[in-house]
């Protein structure tokens, strides 16, 4: 055997070796690396009310995810304050596919579903109506189907009568983390 061909399989068996090592670490690093899945709740305006809610939406909104930040830095997106306190949702539709006119024309409610696979659970709603103070709405999301989720929709006519709208959904609080009050 010359001197080559062992300097080859030495070689050879070392970078083998090397890349079973890192694909283990690397096997280590995913197993670690458990990230929670994304929430995300299907929005839509409805013709009707959420008593007698049209099950086709007249207008869709962007999906309820949670707020997060830009920042790449070490920190964050890290929890402060309480950390008990129910996690909000957020969503931002601009230029919704509905004219302030005719939403407000006739009976129409926001309609937030539990997700895109379970589309036909409801988890929150709110109907459109109110006093519109400085071409601003705003609309409570009473809990559907005993979710536990509600918030507030902020319903904006702009300057050439389309809909803006933004909404703040607050997760059910986990009563089993709740510290009773003395």
């Amino acid at each position: 055997m010359s001197r080559f061909s062992s300097f080859g399989k030495l070689a050879t068996g070392l970078v083998l070796v090397g890349g079973i090592a890192l694909g283990g670490a690397s096997l280590v690093v995913a197993q670690d690396d458990e990230t929670e899945p994304v929430v995300s709740h299907p929005s839509h305006i409805h013709l009707g009310t959420c008593d007698d809610l049209d099950p086709n939406p007249a207008a869709p909104l962007n999906s309820i995810e949670p707020r997060m930040s830009d920042d790449d830095g070490e920190e964050a997106n890290q929890p402060e304050g309480v950390l008990t306190a129910p996690r909000v949702l957020y969503a931002s539709s601009e230029e919704v596919e509905l004219s302030w006119d005719d939403m407000m024309a006739s009976s129409h409610a926001i309609n937030v579903h539990l997700s895109d696979e379970e589309i036909s659970t409801y988890i929150a709603c709110g109907d459109i109506g109110g006093v519109v103070v400085e071409d601003e709405l705003h609309v409570s999301l009473a809990p559907q189907n005993d979710s536990g989720y509600h918030g507030i929709a902020v319903l904006t006519q702009d300057e050439d009568g389309n809909v803006d709208v933004e909404v703040f959904l607050a997760e059910p609080a986990d009563e089993s983390d709740a510290t009773p009050v003395s």
